[in-house]
């Protein structure tokens, strides 16, 4: 039963939170707080509420399924297996160094772009690396889920948490309380950190690791690891640039220009094809020298490739010949003027790559399809990298599909508990009390009822603009100089809920995926949610002795 314990921990909270639509009125604000009738939700309510919960949060479970499905193939590579062992042996004798760089690389990143259960897509990666080293999978979901947590409390610029702040409020910027949020960050980090060592040196190692989803089959054979790891690369650094807010945060427009540049561009141009044919020629022969070396073979391709040469080459001599007619001796060629006659230079103007490409985000402004299609290419790339059969593709995709189910939809359950307290607004009942207690900012109430409304609200987006935070401070606090603390008193409860709450998504799939009890889980990191949230408090006595 211990598999099933997170879907138990999840339904125990939705029908939690659905006995309190029984118990407390509802509260709404509308410029102020206004008192309803009890509104019940009734049996058939949870179940409506689950399928809108999978109608409106799609986009997570197709998400989380597409990690799974990536991890699938890359099982099948051989060479991912190797990779980890590589990385293993690397780090074998650093191992405490490695902890640092991978908890610090994992938060500042979510500091930058605020990724919760998207940053789910390293967690088999690290847990792999993790039990191959000898420890448990409590180590993995610490290094995970705290690196996500300090992220979140220490976040600095991204678009998804500082700008729905300066949505709600015009007046606040990235740069308020900058100084106090990269404090935050380097001090939750660092005590992850100890936490993580303290606990890594209390597990009983073990070098025979079961083999696993998480930690593939031992290859059979030669594979080449280098392929992958490139791909890795490339696709990691793009992600990586594609989330961070350039434009909004740091005013930086090159990639936005670079994609304008590149979408007027036209797709037939002489100088496109030139390039493309060259391309195309040159890697022909290249691979067929190199494959003819090695089977000792006389001939020089075989004829599909040889035509597609042939064709290209053609195009390669056409496209070169118009760039020297027209740029080296400034004439008007042949062909010019047979596009022109035949009505052809419309449409070769009129081909641009937006038109090839259609919409296409620049770094910076990527959203959810933008993720997914990335994560295609990617399981495109490995397929052909490593010549694997489609119906060996989508066996293995599949595969991972079906070892993350549970987990996929155990995180996307905990939504149906943000549909309810949406659609029966009485946490606000609950939490009234607390924040009548003073008449301006509390930095003890505010926190506290900020962190119970965290509980109940899985998406950021909902928790900063529903219910309470930011528009209940912009009704009540007249003093407009408390923003920025109501800001980061947000965030930082938002990230301590990460830690705990029966209803984060990003907690709930990793111990899922893990198979790690709730219970089992609360046990080993309340220490370190006590000493986080000791740091956020003695953060906001702090920055409020100087704003109130």
């Amino acid at each position: 039963m211990k598999k099933y314990n997170t879907l138990f921990v999840v339904v125990i909270t939705i029908l939690l939170t659905a006995l309190l639509t029984w118990i407390l009125p509802i509260t709404y604000l509308n410029g102020e707080l206004l008192e309803a009738p009890r509104f019940q939700a009734g049996i058939t309510n949870l179940f409506s509420y689950s399928v809108y919960t999978f109608y409106n949060f799609i986009y997570v479970f197709v998400y989380l399924l597409g990690v799974g499905g990536l991890y699938g193939l890359l099982n099948k590579t051989g060479a991912y297996r190797l990779l980890l062992e590589k990385i293993v042996k690397r780090v074998e004798k650093h191992q405490v160094l490695w902890l640092i760089v991978t908890v610090l690389f994992l938060s500042i990143v979510t500091s930058l772009n605020a990724f919760t259960f998207e940053a789910m897509i390293i967690l088999p990666f690290i847990a792999g690396i993790v039990l191959m080293l000898g420890y448990d999978k409590i180590t993995a979901a610490l290094i995970t889920v705290g690196s996500v947590a300090t992220g979140i409390i220490g976040n600095t610029f991204s678009n998804l948490v500082q700008g729905n702040f300066m949505e709600l409020i015009d007046s606040l910027k990235f740069t308020d309380l900058i100084i106090v949020k990269v404090i935050l960050l380097v001090v939750c980090a660092a005590i992850l950190i100890v936490n993580i060592i303290l606990h890594a040196k209390k597990v009983e190692k073990t070098k025979n690791v079961s083999e696993s989803f998480i930690v593939p089959e031992k290859v059979k054979g030669k594979v080449k690891v280098w392929p992958l790891v490139t791909i890795l690369c490339i696709f990691g650094l793009v992600l990586l640039l594609a989330t961070i807010n350039w434009t909004n945060a740091f005013e930086i427009d090159f990639f936005t220009t670079l994609l304008g540049n590149i979408n007027s561009g036209k797709v037939l141009s002489k100088y496109v094809v030139l390039v493309v044919s060259l391309l195309v020629v040159i890697g022909n022969v290249l691979y067929s020298i190199i494959k003819n070396k090695k089977e000792k073979n006389k001939k020089l391709m075989n004829k599909k490739r040889l035509i597609v040469t042939i064709c290209f080459g053609v195009f390669a001599l056409l496209a070169l010949l118009k760039v020297m007619l027209e740029d080296v001796f400034n004439a008007t060629d042949i062909m010019t003027k047979a596009i022109e006659a035949i009505k052809l230079n419309e449409v070769i103007d009129n081909f641009t790559f937006s038109k090839l490409l259609g919409n296409v985000n620049a770094f910076g402004e990527w959203g959810y399809p933008d993720y997914l299609v990335w994560m295609m290419i990617l399981i495109l790339t490995i397929k052909f990298t490593y010549r694997i059969k489609m119906d060996e593709v989508l066996e293995n995709v599949g595969n991972g599909f079906k070892n993350v189910l549970y987990a996929t939809l155990v995180a996307l359950l905990a939504y149906t508990v943000l549909m309810l307290t949406a659609s029966h607004p009485v946490v606000l009942t609950a939490l009234r009390p607390l924040l009548e207690l003073t008449d301006g900012l509390s930095v003890l109430w505010y926190p506290i009822a900020t962190f119970i409304n965290a509980l109940f609200n899985t998406d950021f987006t909902y928790y900063s603009r529903h219910i309470l935070t930011l528009d209940y401070a912009k009704n009540y606090f007249t003093v407009t100089s408390v923003y920025p603390l109501c800001a980061l008193i947000t965030q930082c409860m938002y990230g301590l809920a990460i830690m705990i709450a029966p209803t984060s998504a990003t907690l709930l799939f990793s111990l899922a995926f893990l198979d790690i009890k709730y219970t089992t889980w609360l046990k080993k990191v309340w220490l370190l949610f006590l000493e986080f949230v000791l740091v956020v408090f003695v953060a906001f006595i702090i920055v409020s002795k100087f704003l109130i």
